[in-house]
């Protein structure tokens, strides 16, 4: 047997050289800032994309000028994209993107390597709530000229994206008004301070917290003002966002949240409108959306497709008269009458045996006959909730002497009237309509075409709660979601393709 190797043992009782990380050193190193993403890499989309955009709108209100002393402004185009790109990314904080602009690749390649202030994004996202709108509507127009977008079909969805504000900060009008009485005194105390140079910075940082507050607690004492107007039940608002409202979720339970309404154009799912309000239901939107979509691509879509909550008679004529055809689900609204007939009924005392269902009518006489014998004649007809009402009345004389007007009209002071209806044509026309198999297939593809925006907005996006306060901010940030989601398809369904046919082969 060989005998083993004194070297070869020696270097196996030696410990494993190994090298360690040296975090203490500083180096340079040279970075080729084109290379730090490939030529696939979304970045590079996004800010093609938005060079195609007119941004004069945000330039003119830049205060540096070439030939004058100051600081170069950011380029609208570098902030659109960043902000486009870290939508798309689920980054909704400027602080985030402040850091990532310091190591992410494709964030140092946006900026050239350069550092972005968060305040100055946070500034920017949300003081150009017009020519943000213009953005979109233009990105729209990019989109239709290569051919993303018909209007052939649109489909409006509504979800309910939370508040930024608890449900706990809610209070009714006195305790408001107490705080702003707090608040107004806390920015007057801070206000009179004589603070050293060295805590000039806390103490104005210390105002603006207060004077803010104190703007928050008006704010909601106007909107108790509101309330009233609109003769709401709601008697509480939020302290920390007064324009959000308590809606239910669609997990169950009920939260501080705005309804945003989300138009999509069926042909390629593309947000052809966008739009937050304070209304906890749908019906009323419809016309509103229509008219944005019609002024955003300067034409009315041909067919709009919706869920139940949309509609209702009003909007049945209301699209009839726009030359819009609606998709929704057949309601003859027959359940809701009855319920709404038994309820005025028992706030009236009328007794079953009374009730409109037991009145018979009389050809002969063209007249209703009660269940007295009494006869009840044609008085007047009008349009109602998208019926054409006929309204009979009985002669007070009869009534008065009716041994019966205690279980039939016991409050009545004169005679006792019924009301028959028909649907107007319009509406028995769109009741028939959606008994067919067409108008049925295409209702039974909404669901893919509207609620997937929704759904791509909140978990890709991460925009389940607003990260801003207000109706207007909410807005705002409403649009850069639709702007990102829209370029984004741009991206899918035009600029990857190109990139494809360009790739040597």
């Amino acid at each position: 047997m060989d005998e083993p190797d004194e070297r070869d043992e020696g270097e196996r009782m030696a410990p494993a050289r190994l090298k360690e990380v040296d975090r203490s050193q500083l180096l340079m190193r040279t970075v080729d800032v084109e290379r730090l993403i490939d030529d696939e890499h979304p970045a590079r989309a996004i800010w093609e994309f938005v060079g195609k955009l007119d941004l004069s709108g945000y330039t003119e209100q830049i205060r540096s000028v070439a030939g004058v002393a100051g600081r170069p402004a950011f380029s609208p185009r570098l902030l659109v994209s960043l902000w486009v790109y870290s939508y798309s990314r689920g980054v909704s904080s400027a602080r985030a993107i402040e850091r990532l602009c310091e190591h992410e690749p494709a964030y140092q390649w946006l900026t050239g390597m350069e550092s972005i202030n968060a305040h100055t994004l946070s500034n920017f996202r949300v003081a150009h709530e017009q020519r943000l709108r213009d953005l979109f509507v233009q990105t729209l127009g990019l989109l239709s000229a290569e051919g993303l977008i018909t209007l052939e079909r649109v489909m409006l969805d509504g979800t309910k994206i939370r508040a930024n504000a608890s449900s706990s900060g809610f209070r009714r009008k006195p305790r408001v008004e107490e705080f702003l009485e707090q608040a107004r005194k806390a920015v007057a105390a801070l206000e009179a301070v004589n603070e050293e140079e060295s805590t000039r910075q806390v103490q104005a940082a210390r105002e603006r917290a207060a004077r803010q507050r104190r703007e928050r607690l008006e704010s909601a004492l106007k909107e108790f003002d509101k309330l009233k107007e609109a003769k709401s039940s709601l008697d509480r608002v939020s302290t920390s966002d007064p324009q959000a409202r308590i809606m239910k979720q669609a997990e169950g339970g009920s939260a501080p949240s705005y309804n945003v309404q989300i138009s999509t154009d069926a042909a390629h799912g593309v947000i052809v409108d966008i739009d937050a309000t304070q209304a906890g239901s749908d019906y009323k939107q419809l016309k509103p959306a229509m008219e944005r979509v019609e002024q955003n691509l300067h034409r009315a879509p041909e067919q709009a497709v919706v869920d139940g909550g949309y509609i209702s008679s009003d909007n049945i004529l209301g699209m009839t008269k726009r030359g819009i055809e609606l998709i929704g689900p057949d309601s003859d609204g027959k359940a809701a009458v009855e319920a709404n007939r038994r309820k005025s009924y028992r706030r009236r005392g009328v007794s079953p045996a009374y009730e409109t269902s037991k009145f018979v009518y009389d050809a002969t006489t063209k007249s209703y006959v009660c269940p007295q014998g009494k006869h009840l004649r044609y008085d007047a007809k009008f349009e109602k909730d998208g019926t054409m009402r006929f309204r009979y009345k009985a002669s007070e004389q009869d009534c008065q002497s009716c041994p019966a007007k205690a279980e039939c009209c016991p409050r009545a002071k004169y005679g006792r009237g019924i009301e028959k209806y028909e649907p107007l044509p319009d509406v028995a026309e769109f009741r028939q309509k959606m008994q067919t198999d067409k108008a049925k297939d295409i209702y039974r593809t909404r669901s893919q075409v509207a609620e997937f925006p929704n759904l791509w907005i909140k978990t890709k996006f991460g925009l389940r709660q607003f990260n801003v306060r207000g109706l207007t901010k909410v807005r705002i940030e409403s649009l850069w979601a639709a702007i990102t989601y829209d370029i984004q398809h741009w991206i899918r369904l035009r600029w990857r393709p190109s990139i494809a046919n360009l790739a040597p082969s």
